[in-house]
C-alpha cells in the first residue's frame, strides 16, 4: 500500500509538472509507470509541440459572419529540398485535413492540379471555380528528426485572399518544434519522453489548429474556437 501511495504521489507530481510545462492541446497527458522500490520507477510521458502564438501580420477589419467557400492550393516550399512540389503537397494535404475538421468554411476544396501557390495564378483559378477565398502560403523551414531521432520542426506562413478583388485578408505565420526524446533521472524514479510515430504530422496538426482557430472566430465571432485562440491584440 505504501508503495502504491508513493507511485501515485510521483505520478501526480509529474502530471502537474508536465501540465505546467506543456500545452494540454498537444501533450496528450498520458503516462505509464513501471517498477518497484527494488528498482527505480520508469515513467513514460508523451512529448509535445513547443511553439509560440501565431504571428498575425494581416487580418480583416471586420468579421465575415458566414462560412465562405474557399479553394486551398498546395503551399509553396521555400527550403531547398528534393522534389519540393511533392513534399509541399504532402504537408498541405495534412494541413487542409485539419482545417476541414475545424469547419470554418462552407466548402474548402483542395486543388493541386496547377502546382504550388502563386498569388496571381492561384487567385485566377479560385475566381474561375467560384470560390470566395483563396488559401495558400509557404513552407519556410522543415526538419524531420523521426520518432526516435533528433529535433523535428516546421515553419509555415498561411495567406488568405479575397478571390473577387485579389486583396489579402490574412497573413499568419507560426513555427512548431518537437525536441528529441529526453530522459530525466531522479533518486527513486526516472522519466522518459516518448515521441509519436509521426512527430512532423503532430506539428502540422497543431499549427493548423492554432491558425485555423483565428479563422473560425472570424467567420463566426459567437464561437470560441479553442483555448488560446482569439483576435490579434492589435485588432
Amino acid at each position: 500500500m505504501r508503495s502504491l501511495r508513493s507511485v501515485c504521489c510521483i505520478a501526480c507530481l509529474l502530471t502537474l509538472c508536465w501540465g505546467c510545462a506543456s500545452d494540454p492541446r498537444d501533450s496528450r497527458s498520458r503516462f505509464s509507470v513501471t517498477g518497484d522500490f527494488t528498482t527505480p520507477y520508469q515513467i513514460q510521458v508523451d512529448n509535445f509541440v513547443r511553439r509560440q502564438q501565431p504571428l498575425v501580420q494581416v487580418y480583416p477589419s471586420e468579421s465575415a459572419f458566414h462560412r465562405p467557400k474557399a479553394l486551398f492550393v498546395p503551399l509553396r516550399t521555400l527550403q531547398q529540398i528534393s522534389d519540393p512540389v511533392s513534399f509541399g503537397d504532402m504537408i498541405s494535404r495534412q494541413f487542409w485535413q485539419a482545417w476541414l475538421e475545424l469547419g470554418a468554411f462552407d466548402v474548402l476544396e483542395y486543388w493541386p492540379d496547377n502546382g504550388p501557390f502563386n498569388q496571381r495564378t492561384s487567385i485566377e483559378i479560385a475566381r474561375r471555380k467560384g470560390a470566395e477565398l483563396l488559401v495558400g502560403g509557404y513552407i519556410r523551414q522543415y526538419i524531420d528528426g523521426g520518432s526516435s531521432g533528433g529535433n523535428s520542426s516546421l515553419s509555415l506562413t498561411i495567406e488568405i485572399y479575397d478571390a473577387k478583388n485579389g486583396n489579402m485578408l490574412w497573413s499568419i505565420a507560426q513555427a512548431g518544434m518537437m525536441e528529441a526524446r529526453q530522459a530525466h533521472d531522479f533518486h527513486l524514479f526516472s522519466v522518459r519522453e516518448r515521441n509519436p510515430a509521426d512527430p512532423v504530422g503532430l506539428i502540422i496538426r497543431t499549427l493548423a489548429r492554432d491558425m485555423g482557430n483565428l479563422v473560425v472566430e472570424w467567420v463566426d465571432p459567437t464561437v470560441k474556437a479553442g483555448k488560446g485562440s482569439g483576435w490579434p491584440k492589435a485588432f
